[in-house]
């Protein structure tokens, strides 16, 4: 059921419109590699993800390129494959270095604070009155700051992360439909006839 009215309905589907001009449009121009494994253009990668994490919660959802200029369909839809093959790729990628850079942390967190609990210890007895306890307490609380950010990486950066990925995955599930000149209701302000260029969907 489509729930987002900033997204034009095809069928009681919610439809990701992105017009263009001719199929180079799609394409980071400053990536020198060959045709088909080109990164997309910045902009359309962001909206892409934008339109995805807006239609997250529905059922299913379409993907419509409007091209004035006709050309082969597959390339587009390989271009768009490609790209959120490798998106999902990267994210685990980051994710599984983030997580061993984790590990590591906490690793060398536990030394720091059995030393600086032993410290503690140590000045306690050794440098009497409120001093000494106002150094002990400081040492204490050290601990804790040195063993949150391994925390922090191990519990809960996986959770965007994880997101992130389950909305890249759900594009590249999409249906994916090449179609000639955009209609008169793509064209409207707003719609992306215009995102190439930052606005946003609005209401049909």
């Amino acid at each position: 059921m489509a729930g987002d009215t900033r997204y034009r309905v095809e069928d009681g589907v919610s439809c990701i419109d992105v017009a263009l001009q001719n199929v180079e449009q799609i394409f980071d121009n400053r990536d020198p590699a060959p045709f088909r494994e080109r990164d997309l253009d910045p902009d359309l990668a962001d909206y892409l993800l934008d339109a995805g994490e807006d239609l997250f919660n529905e059922d299913k959802f379409r993907v419509v390129f409007w091209v004035a200029t006709p050309c082969p369909p597959v390339e587009i839809e390989d271009a768009f494959r490609a790209h959120f093959d490798y998106t999902i790729e990267r994210i685990r990628r980051v994710r599984k270095r983030r997580r061993r850079a984790g590990q590591v942390s906490l690793v060398i967190g536990v030394v720091l604070v059995v030393a600086l609990l032993a410290l503690g210890q140590f000045v306690g007895t050794s440098v009497g009155g409120t001093l000494g306890a106002g150094l002990k307490e400081g040492l204490t609380i050290s601990c804790w700051v040195v063993l949150w950010r391994p925390i922090e990486i191990l519990v809960y950066d996986w959770i965007p992360q994880r997101h992130e990925r389950r909305v890249a995955e759900k594009m590249l599930a999409a249906p994916v439909d090449v179609r000639g000149a955009a209609t008169a209701d793509v064209r409207q302000p707003g719609t992306v006839a215009g995102r190439m260029s930052g606005a946003r969907p609005r209401p049909t």
